[in-house]
């Protein structure tokens, strides 16, 4: 019995893309395949893509006995990690990627390559972007009842199994957002799902969520400057939304740090 474990690919790549290779207003499926094939530069995934969530992912999947990784990719498809392939820059977002009705067509294919067997099930906790390019592939249902995803996945609805996840998991697990899924990878893959249970009693037994303050992207880079004490991001995050009280993404006070270190 092997478990596929889909993970979304990563925006960061090494080497970076060439201008040409760039999915743009003017892109459509077909040309973006042409140009996919008329490269000579190839590159395996493990290779190219160095997100810190992928790479954390990866290594999840391959210390993890009878497990195998595929990509779900904005530019390429669904990848397997023997697949060699062009860097590129593609995403979900309007102007800048495929539909995600035509994703199927990209030049690795969708759902319709994957082999799997009577015993074989498919996780994944990648963002509800990728999950919906998956449920309008129209080969979904042969892998539907094989499928384990959390509630919040726009694939909850046809899956075979749903883990209940709780909108407060990451205070219980002490992780941020942009980590939560990897978090939920591991746990699923070291312990299964009977832990994502009591998981989820414990968020339910949080106490009630303070209200925080708006601020305003200008004042939120004075404050990060002044806490230049706070060493990591992930605790930065948390002083700031937990101990101060503010209102403020994990992405927006990412982006004030990396403002406050240029200067």
């Amino acid at each position: 019995m092997t478990t596929y474990v889909l993970v979304a690919c990563s925006k960061t790549k090494y080497p970076k893309s060439e201008i040409f290779m760039h999915w743009d207003k003017k892109t459509d499926i077909n040309s973006w395949n042409e140009k996919w094939k008329s490269n000579i530069n190839l590159f395996s995934p493990q290779k190219l893509y160095n997100g810190r969530s992928f790479r954390k992912q990866l290594e999840i999947v391959e210390n993890t006995e009878d497990s195998e990784l595929r990509i779900i990719s904005a530019g390429a498809g669904l990848i397997s990690l023997s697949s060699l392939i062009p860097t590129y820059e593609s995403t979900f977002r309007e102007g800048f990627g495929p539909q995600v009705s035509e994703w199927h067509n990209l030049p690795e294919g969708g759902i319709k390559k994957l082999l799997v067997e009577r015993h074989d099930t498919l996780v994944s906790f990648a963002p509800p972007k990728y999950h919906r390019a998956l449920l309008n592939d129209p080969d979904i249902n042969n892998i539907a009842e094989k499928l384990v995803v959390p509630s919040n996945s726009p694939l909850s609805n046809i899956s075979g199994t749903v883990i209940k996840v709780h909108p407060r998991s990451k205070e219980v697990l002490g992780v941020s957002s942009s980590d939560l899924n990897t978090e939920y990878l591991r746990i699923y893959l070291s312990k299964g799902i009977e832990a994502f249970d009591k998981i989820y009693k414990q968020a339910e037994n949080l106490p009630p969520i303070k209200k925080r303050e708006s601020i305003t992207d200008e004042d939120l880079r004075q404050l990060v400057a002044s806490l230049k004490e706070v060493r990591t991001l992930n605790r930065l995050v948390r002083y700031i939304r937990d101990d101060l009280s503010i209102k403020a993404s994990y992405e927006r006070i990412s982006d004030a740090r990396k403002f406050s270190l240029t200067k």
